[in-house]
């Protein structure tokens, strides 16, 4: 017995979706590894641009509420902003679909000596302990207990490291360690104060 699926079926049609969602999220990856290799860097303080990007996510997730604590005082690091909020959308976005219910989504940036921590928390599901060090690789997704009814190919992670090994920091991802969910952080070294 042959099937033959016909342009107007329903399977083609979700076949011909899912494709082109990953041919569109490999070549937004494909696009960052190039941009990277030519991006310029600037001096640019890390409170400002996170404090209008977390402006933005409270219009742009209505239904979500963010909290947000940075220092009193400018934080400079060196590379590109527009890069570090293209980082801060893919985590937002994540913290987004896996918080629960009517719980905050909490950002922090605290500061040491040498490097800046940015984290971006939610209340949701736990990670899988298999999957904490990975879910930063290519393709990896762990979306079964997200609220979006969307597939996700693993992409949005990736490309937040390959922007944080950009500004020569490190990204991460830790249960809270009350197991109320997740904390997602990006150390990024600081420029010197004078």
């Amino acid at each position: 017995m042959r099937i033959v699926i016909g342009e107007d079926s329903v399977l083609f049609r979700e076949g011909l979706a899912r494709l082109s969602r990953i041919v569109a999220a490999m070549t937004e990856a494909t696009r960052l590894e190039q941009t990277l290799q030519h991006a310029d860097r600037e001096q640019f303080d890390l409170v400002a641009v996170l404090s209008g990007c977390v402006s933005g996510y409270r219009l742009a997730y209505p239904q979500s509420r963010f909290e947000l604590t940075v220092p009193s005082e400018a934080v400079t690091v060196s590379g590109a902003p527009e890069l570090i909020a293209q980082m801060l959308d893919k985590l937002v976005a994540n913290a987004v679909d896996f918080a629960h219910g009517d719980t905050s989504i909490d950002i922090g940036l605290q500061v040491d000596k040498a490097s800046a921590r940015l984290t971006i928390g939610n209340t949701g599901p736990a990670l899988p302990e298999n999957m904490q060090g990975r879910l930063f690789d290519s393709m990896v997704s762990i979306r079964s207990g997200g609220a979006s009814a969307e597939p996700h190919l693993g992409m949005g992670l990736y490309i937040v490291r390959m922007i944080a090994q950009f500004h020569g920091g490190v990204a991460r991802a830790d249960n809270r360690t009350d197991g109320s969910g997740v904390t997602m952080s990006v150390d990024i070294p600081i420029m010197a104060t004078r």
